[in-house]
């Protein structure tokens, strides 16, 4: 039911690379894909409500050396609440004070209907952008959004209170910050793993169809978030309600008390 990964890197990488061990889970969620970058600060989302094999964007985005960021969030959408529509793929985007917010979801949220608006209304019929929307809502409301630290724990307690009325695995940016949050029940599973990347070098999850080639600089590191891991070894699984604040490549929050220090270790190295 719904597949997603982000990523958070020190530097932007040149996204142009294959998805398709993360895209062959689109087998059994067929009813749309979705690749969100950011190339500056706005964002550049291509989505389909197609099965990731069946899109002629694919090639394309496989070679595109443009896709350069620092931030991506992908899905891969097995229908539940909604229609089968580019308006109902993930991820969904909005604007709020001059930053374009971006958001996937996988669960299902049947109570996010009830939820009230009020700037910010859905496009589509899903559960999850409207659920996207009341959440936009809710951040507009703290000051300084995402960028004011003593706003992360607020939010990972607001999104615990929401997901008693469903399943909620989800990733959402401001185009500076990644941040990922795990089901409380554990449904579905969520995982990460710590990449280091030196000049030159091409990354690869022990998987020849996932590589990650470096964008610039002697040295690159950031962390990669998947719903199922894309290798064999090398991730660390989500706890159960837990969020994770990625900035710049490197944790800077864990709801569940992560050492972050173990994190820096491993900028450094």
């Amino acid at each position: 039911m719904c597949e997603l990964m982000g990523y958070s890197f020190a530097e932007p990488i040149v996204a142009d690379f294959s998805i398709r061990e993360f895209a062959h889970r689109g087998e059994e969620n067929a009813e749309g894909w979705g690749l969100a970058w950011y190339p500056d600060k706005s964002l550049a989302l291509v989505k389909e409500a197609a099965k990731w094999e069946a899109s002629k964007y694919t090639d394309f985005l496989e070679s595109y050396a443009g896709i350069r960021s620092s931030i991506c969030i992908a899905h891969a959408r097995r229908q539940t609440v909604g229609k089968m529509t580019r308006a109902d793929s993930h991820p969904f985007a909005r604007e709020w004070q001059g930053r374009e917010y971006c958001f996937a979801h996988n669960g299902t949220l049947k109570h996010a209907f009830e939820l009230p608006l009020q700037r910010f209304h859905p496009i589509g019929s899903t559960d999850s952008e409207h659920f996207f929307c009341h959440l936009l809502d809710e951040v507009a409301g703290w000051e300084n959004g995402l960028a004011e630290e003593k706003n992360w724990p607020r939010l990972n307690k607001k999104l615990a209170e929401w997901n008693a009325g469903g399943t909620l695995n989800c990733l959402l940016s401001d185009g500076r910050r990644l941040v990922s949050y795990h089901d409380a029940g554990g449904w579905k599973g969520l995982h990460f793993r710590r990449v280091i990347m030196h000049s030159k070098e091409t990354r690869r999850f022990e998987d020849p169809d996932l590589r990650i080639d470096l964008g610039k600089g002697p040295v690159n590191f950031g962390l990669v978030i998947a719903t199922s891991p894309l290798s064999s070894s090398g991730w660390e699984s989500f706890q159960k309600s837990e969020m994770l604040l990625l900035q710049d490549g490197v944790l800077r929050y864990s709801s569940h008390g992560r050492n972050l220090a173990v994190f820096e270790l491993n900028r450094a190295s």
